[in-house]
């Protein structure tokens, strides 16, 4: 969207429709003129007052005055006065249908993308051929995927540098970035012309220095000539070594805009002198402005609406040589930078990469900065910055520190709709761990567990959880490019456990992890089904791999000592079934020793047919249901109606289980690396 923004450092000619003066209202007379000389805030006020006479008389001419004063609130970036005076417009019927796209404009500035979304396709409707409708439905996705996806980017308005008027475009005014150059029409801009626009003095460059300890000086008139002079100063480039400085200014001299030109100052001592204009064009009606010297300062990047833009501005081009020699002829960059809208304040990163505002790319809103970089097939296509550089409102004009992710860009993001002057720097990429221990079978807070850290490059930190069962680890222990178990210990518990990685990561997260911690019982746990061979303990290949979940909860809580307990159907007598259980006991003991659990953490006990399976809930076994609360007794089973109900009692009967006996067993400290002898130095 352009704003006053577009027409500080260029000369537009407005093409105003012959306007049918109305005698009789000489208020309205002096809204018109007011407004063709875009002295805005005047014309506001004269539009209102004949709105105030005409409203009821005449609907038609009412709804034209409204769209004017909408208007004159756009051009002076009053976004909420804008959007309700176009829609009062739209809902008044303005024949023009740009009425709607410029309150999809105000809504976008404003932040409202839903609604925006809703006029630009109605726009869209209306005036199918016309680009900004698709451009602004495209815009409104962008945005509010951005919106969600902010970038790393810590944003700060510079109280220091700002007044209450406007203040954009800083650059860097020596090799180090201790000194900062920047346009302003604060009260000590030596313009002695108002701008009849927005009714501030015309601009004028300030500088700031930065000291030792990083604390900037409050800005100064640069100097009061030959850089500073009546005539709007801006958009500065200065060039590696500091000393050249390209700049815009534009001219204007009764009541007429001249036009405005690239200028180019050298260095003498702290002194910029000898403002020389660089030819960029013969022809008077064209503008040329916001000029970018390139790191080796072959390349002069400018933005112009001279013959052959793509849109209503474009960023162009010129090379030279050396940094001593003539610059060529203009060269448009073309698409993929250029689009049909305009792009402006280009500037040349020390890597190469071109930074710039536009509003013909889909962005958040206003101007969006964008990069680009430049490949052996040419410019990339410009990739939005995002959230938070980026806002629903201006944003342009951004310089890096050398070497740095660090700087400062301008914007008119405040609600004075000013332009300020924002740093920003890429904030660190920092993790935190945090999150709830909870019961499993209750899902309540467990306070007191002891919650380990252990990292993949070796680091190990543990805390308790809080009476609310919360833990966190924080910045100063997750680190980047690290894989994480997170581990879980509580007496009474069997051991937690999950995992989290940092690896790759190039934005800062926080991990909410809630880890649930499963009660010891203190009846048995039955193991997974194990079958065995008619008189036989030995445990088959295939039922191994039922095991294993054993072996892992074995592994994951090195603290416990179990008892594996093994239990025969009802026939036969109690002094074969107690053999027979207990070699199968000890068969899956020796299992889970081949697996590397301690022997001193497993008892084998065999219980024979001694102690029937007592049914906990409700279960099926081959086609037959055992209710909750029966026990698998002989005399119980002896009453079933079949044999193969009788067979599928037994079978329940014939199993295994575990349950914890113990939680205090040390693991033994692992045996000291043998010290390797040094065959030439026996002693040692």
């Amino acid at each position: 969207m352009l704003t006053r923004l577009l027409f500080i450092f260029f000369f537009i000619s407005l093409v105003v429709s012959p306007m049918e003066l109305l005698a009789q209202n000489r208020r309205l007379e002096r809204a018109e003129l007011a407004f063709e000389l875009r002295q805005y805030e005047e014309a506001i006020d004269l539009y209102r007052r004949a709105y105030n006479r005409i409203r009821r008389s005449d609907r038609e001419e009412a709804t034209r005055i409204i769209f004017k004063i909408a208007l004159c609130h756009r051009y002076t970036n009053n976004h909420r006065m804008a959007e309700a005076w176009f829609n009062r417009a739209v809902r008044g019927n303005y024949p023009d249908p740009v009425a709607i796209l410029y309150l999809a404009d105000a809504m976008m500035t404003n932040g409202k993308y839903e609604e925006a979304r809703e006029q630009y396709e109605r726009y869209a409707e209306k005036v199918p051929d016309d680009w900004r409708g698709p451009r602004g439905i495209a815009s409104v996705e962008a945005a509010m995927k951005l919106k969600e996806e902010p970038a790393d980017y810590e944003v700060e308005a510079i109280r220091l540098f700002n007044s209450r008027f406007d203040d954009y475009t800083p650059a860097f005014a020596d090799h180090r970035a201790t000194s900062l150059v920047f346009a302003s029409s604060r009260d000590d801009a030596l313009g002695r012309d108002k701008d009849p626009w927005t009714g501030n003095q015309h601009t004028s460059f300030f500088i700031t220095y930065q000291d030792r300890a990083g604390d900037w000086s409050r800005p100064s008139l640069l100097d009061e000539g030959p850089v500073n002079t009546e005539y709007n100063e801006g958009a500065p480039s200065v060039n590696a070594s500091a000393t050249t400085m390209f700049f815009t200014r534009c001219v204007r001299a009764e009541e007429v805009d001249m036009g405005c030109r690239i200028f180019k100052a050298t260095r003498e001592g702290a002194n910029w002198t000898n403002p020389q204009g660089v030819p960029l064009t013969t022809d008077s009606l064209v503008t040329v402005g916001h000029p970018a010297i390139s790191p080796d300062e072959r390349e002069l990047y400018f933005v112009s609406d001279m013959p052959g833009s793509i849109g209503a501005k474009d960023i162009w081009v010129v090379r030279r040589d050396s940094p001593q020699g003539e610059f060529g002829p203009p060269e448009n960059l073309g698409e993929p930078i250029n689009t049909k809208g305009s792009e402006m304040f280009p500037y040349v990163h020390e890597d190469g990469s071109l930074y710039f505002a536009s509003d013909g790319h889909p962005g958040m809103g206003g101007l969006d900065i964008f990069v680009a970089r430049y490949t052996p097939d040419g410019w990339t296509v410009p990739e939005n910055l995002g959230s938070p550089i980026n806002s629903p409102a201006d944003d342009f004009g951004i310089v890096f520190k050398p070497g740095l992710e660090q700087g400062f860009f301008s914007s008119n993001r405040g609600r004075t709709g000013a332009y300020d002057i924002f740093s920003f720097y890429l904030a660190p990429v920092e993790f935190i761990i945090s999150g709830k221990v909870l019961d499993d079978s209750t899902q309540t807070a467990v306070p007191g567990a002891v919650v380990q850290l252990v990292g993949s490059d070796g680091s190990l930190n543990q805390q308790e959880t809080d009476r609310d069962g919360r833990y966190s680890f924080d910045e100063t222990i997750v680190r980047e490019n690290t894989v994480y178990e997170i581990l879980v210990n509580k007496s009474g518990y069997f051991s937690g456990r999950a995992q989290e990685s940092t690896v790759g990561l190039e934005r800062s997260r926080q991990f909410e992890v809630d880890i649930s911690i499963a009660p010891i019982p203190v009846t048995a746990i039955e193991l997974p089904e194990i079958l065995y061979e008619f008189d036989s303990w030995e445990l088959q290949t295939q039922f191994k791999d039922s095991l294993n979940g054993l072996v892992q909860t074995m592994r994951n809580n090195p603290n416990i000592v179990i008892e594996l307990a093994s239990h025969t159907d009802s026939r036969g007598t109690h002094g074969y079934n107690d053999t027979l259980s207990l070699r199968r006991a000890r068969a899956v003991v020796e299992y889970l020793m081949e697996q590397g659990i301690e022997p001193e953490r497993l008892e084998a006990v065999g219980y024979g047919k001694r102690s029937p399976r007592r049914i906990e809930s409700g279960i099926e076994r081959e086609g037959f249901v055992f209710e909750e609360g029966t026990e698998l007794s002989e005399d119980y089973i002896d009453t079933l109606p079949s044999e193969e109900h009788q067979d599928a009692a037994h079978q329940l009967n014939r199993r295994t289980e575990f349950r914890v006996i113990r939680e205090d067993y040390e693991p033994p400290e692992p045996p000291e690396e043998p010290a390797i002898r040094n065959e030439e130095d026996p002693e040692r």
